[in-house]
Order: structure tokens, then sequence, then C-alpha cells
């Protein structure tokens, strides 16, 4: 352990990693956060990580991280937001505990609460959820915003928090999400640069990460902005990654539509070891989002080296700042004038490549973690 054995214990909730997006989303924040804290060696606090018992063991938990095992009581999913408390946090002796994902309803006295918001996605376009999922996430985000420190991941996030729930300044800390780029040195890029493209992609391409749900602009925006550039000459194709499902058809169905399903390939669900090396081989990275809570694929591709093109969404235009290509309006038009301007900044190996890598690193997981410890710090002083 990287803390004194007296330390106080800092809980995260961890359950999000044997969820459905234990590898993605939620999940993946968790996990490279837990990352980051485990390699914090003068840290104040004990970091515990809270896990449905039948997740497993504690082996795929970073040394120094210890596990606390919680089992769903009976009856409707939701009722371990009351029964949390006293069945976990008050048996591990934890004097604080952060939520990253659905906030309990009430967190026993005198243990602090933190809690990170990532978005209010589900507020603010309500129809794209069931009306038990507005339900949930209202009540999960309104207990957010009741904590000691509210942790936003953006500070377009904080703004809307502030907005929505009063929340005043001095309970709201911005921390931007942990990105892992272990796998990103270069010895992987080189290695990445040689490896296998999955089947139907073609070089050059310009890649989308990010799936097929509507406010991923694919079909609106992305795929119309490509036919732009297919019209005036360019020989890039287009890599849309994502399950299949509804919105893929709808995606196939906008690309033989545009006359451009020749230069469109989908690929599915690229696995985390081939990740890497597809964004290292794309001429550019899109992010054509409406709405994000961040955008992790547009920094793991500055990580690279490569060029990043993003539209409306605003969280994914602060993240990149300037080292990225940024849309002038919500069309299809301005989309590709920022693609087109990606194209011409220059590869892995032009002039611009070590700021974007430079700036990627201000998201390695060890520096968010002490932001995060320093957040928690705030509340036990």
């Amino acid at each position: 352990d990287r803390s004194e054995p007296s330390a106080r214990l800092a809980v995260l909730d961890a359950r999000a990693l044997s969820g459905p997006t234990g590898r993605r989303g939620v999940g993946r924040y968790v996990r490279d956060l837990l990352c980051g804290l485990a390699a914090v060696p003068d840290r104040r606090v004990r970091v515990g990580a809270l896990l449905e018992a039948s997740a497993g063991g504690a082996d795929d938990l970073p040394a120094g991280i210890e596990r606390l095992a919680w089992r769903q009581p009976p009856g409707p999913a939701l009722a371990w937001s009351r029964l949390l408390g006293p069945r976990a946090l008050r048996g591990a002796g934890a004097a604080l505990y952060h939520a990253t994902f659905l906030a309990p309803l009430a967190v026993p006295a005198g243990i602090a609460f933190t809690a990170t918001i990532h978005d209010v996605i589900p507020l603010e376009h309500p129809r794209r959820f069931t009306w038990r999922q507005r339900a949930v996430f209202r009540a999960s985000l309104a207990a957010c915003a009741r904590a000691a420190r509210v942790v936003a991941v953006s500070e377009v996030t904080a703004r809307r928090v502030a907005a929505r729930f009063g929340v005043p300044a001095d309970r709201l800390r911005v921390v931007p999400p942990p990105v892992e780029l272990a796998g990103i040195g270069d010895d992987a890029l080189a290695a990445a640069r040689r490896a296998a493209l999955p089947a139907g992609v073609e070089e050059p391409f310009v890649l989308h990460l990010g799936g097929f749900d509507p406010l991923k602009g694919v079909c609106d925006l992305l795929l119309p902005a490509f036919a732009e550039l297919v019209r005036a000459g360019s020989a890039m194709n287009l890599v849309l990654t994502g399950p299949p499902g509804p919105g893929r058809d709808a995606a196939r169905r906008a690309a033989d539509e545009l006359r451009v399903a020749a230069r469109v390939a989908f690929p599915g669900v690229v696995p985390d070891a081939r990740r890497v090396a597809l964004i290292a081989r794309a001429a550019a990275v899109v992010v054509a989002s409406h709405e994000e809570g961040f955008g992790i694929p547009a920094i793991e591709a500055l990580a690279c080296g490569v060029p990043v093109a993003v539209g409306p969404a605003e969280a994914t235009r602060e993240a990149v700042g300037e080292h990225g290509q940024l849309a002038l309006a919500p069309t299809p038009r301005a989309l590709a004038v920022a693609i087109a301007r990606a194209l011409d900044a220059g590869g892995p190996e032009g002039p611009e490549a070590a700021a974007r890598r430079r700036h990627a690193r201000r998201f390695a997981p060890d520096r968010i973690a002490r932001e995060l410890l320093a957040v928690w710090d705030e509340v036990l002083a």
C-alpha cells in the first residue's frame, strides 16, 4: 500500500467494473482512476474499491487498492441506494465515499460524500431515454449534486450542474477523467503501425470510435460531411466502429443514400488490444457528437500524435483545446472543413505531433488521481 496503515479509508464506488460498461464509459473511468490512485506514492488516505461480491476476487485491482465486497439485496435493483451505507461503508470504517455513477439517496452520517458527474445528458435529451432511466438519472444526479464536493469532468458539465441544481462554486471542482496512456509509447506505436488492420479497413482512413447512438452524429453530421469530402476529390475512406444494431443499420442506409458506401467500413467493436493500432494508423480521428461527457477517443488520438476533428460536443472541444480542429457550426459542411483541416495538419511525424502528445499527457491517470485526492483532502481536513 502507498498510504500509511493508519490512514483513513476513502471508498470509490467501482461496481461499474462488473456491469455492461466494464470496459468502456464509467467502467473505464473507474479502472483508469484506480490505476492512477494506486500509482500515487504519498497519498494521505487508503483507497478501497466497492465491488459486487459476485465480481470475483481482488486480482484485477491494482496493488494497494483494498476490496470491499457488497451483495445486492433482494428486491428492486435500486434498493441498494438505501442499504448501501449500513452494509458496506460503516462496516468497512470508511471516512469518505465517492460515487462514480449512480449515487445513493443518502450516505450514513459521519461519512463524507463526494461524487463525479460525467454529464447531464439524460436531463437535456430526455427523449433518448426510457421513463425509468430518466427517473433513475434524475434522482441520482440530484443526489450527486448534494455531495460535499461535486466533481465535474469538464467546465461545461460544471456550468450545467451549477445551473440545473444550484450547486455553488465552493462545492464544485473540475477534474477530467483519466486516460490510460501506458500502451501508447513509442515502441507500442511502432508495433501498432505494423499490425494488421481489421478486415475491410483500407488506408488512408478517417476514424470514428464512438458507436452509433443518435447523439454521436454519425448519420446527420459525419456521413454527410464525409460525402462532401468525397465529392471534393478526397481519397479518404471512413471507418465507423461500434456494435451491430439499429444505429449501425441506419448508418449503412445513410452511406448508401449518400453514395459513399464503398468507402465506409464497419469493423464492429474494436478490442482494447487493437484499439491503439487502429488509432495510430488513422489519418485523423473525428468526434462528430452533438453531446459528450468528455471524448476520450480524441485524447487517445492526440496521444498517438494523430490529428483530431471535433463537431458540436462542447466538452470534447474543451478537452482538445487548440490541439484539435473544431467545426465552426453544427453542420455537415462545417465538420467537413474541420476534417479537411485535420488532414492538412500533419500526422504523427508532423511538426504538431509533439504538442498533441504533451497535451494528452495532461490526462495521465496518476496526474488525475492527484487532483481527485486533493478534493478528498479538502473534505477530510
